[in-house]
């Protein structure tokens, strides 16, 4: 009489794993796109207009205190006796000096703030894809990019300028005083640079 060998088991493990790496890939990959979708706006146009808007909230307010400090300058030198002097052409070209100097300053920052912003939007976005590969959790990380996103939108631009030109009028008469400096014995400032004060703030 012939016996029939019992059916042996076939071993799918493998096959199983193939299957829950590919679905555990395919999260994944749901999660990444929650994360671009979150962050879509944090291009390069976004960048360019918050240099622009950094700019031209501080550079109106050095026109304002560039004209205040021209009219206060005439002034000064109208007293003196130097408004048409070669001394007072030397001051004219100094304060002309520090605003050009601020100027640049102010679109330097601007620039910086945004390469700021930039690296910091990059970072957290970093940290998430990060999270993602390793939860496989496209709820959990479409909920966590959403909140990213928001939390790192630059706030209002709301602090003035510093006083641009405070130093330039607080040394006049101490070329006199010393009896040193190219403007001696008149009664006008020597001028010397200043620290360039800014706020990084945001507003649209």
């Amino acid at each position: 009489m012939c016996m029939s060998n019992p059916k042996q088991p076939v071993d799918n493990s493998a096959q199983l794993a193939r299957e829950a790496e590919a679905a555990r890939q395919a999260r994944i990959t749901q999660g990444t796109g929650s994360i671009d979708n979150a962050f879509n706006s944090y291009n390069d146009d976004f960048y360019n207009q918050y240099q622009n808007d950094y700019s031209s909230y501080y550079q109106p307010q050095l026109e304002d205190q560039y004209s205040d400090a021209r009219e206060r300058l005439t002034l000064n030198l109208a007293k003196t006796g130097n408004l048409t002097s070669s001394t007072g052409a030397d001051q004219f070209g100094d304060l002309k000096t520090k605003y050009n100097d601020r100027n640049t300053g102010i679109t330097n920052e601007a620039l910086d703030a945004a390469n700021a912003l930039r690296g910091n939007v990059d970072s957290r976005k970093s940290m998430l894809y990060a999270d993602n590969r390793s939860a496989a959790d496209p709820g959990f990380t479409e909920e966590a990019a959403a909140k990213a996103a928001s939390s790192l939108q630059p706030t209002a631009f709301n602090s003035p300028l510093a006083d641009t030109f405070s130093d330039f009028f607080n040394n006049i008469g101490n070329a006199a005083g010393v009896g040193t400096g190219k403007y001696q014995n008149t009664g006008v400032q020597t001028f010397g640079g200043g620290s360039n004060n800014s706020v990084k703030y945001y507003g649209k």
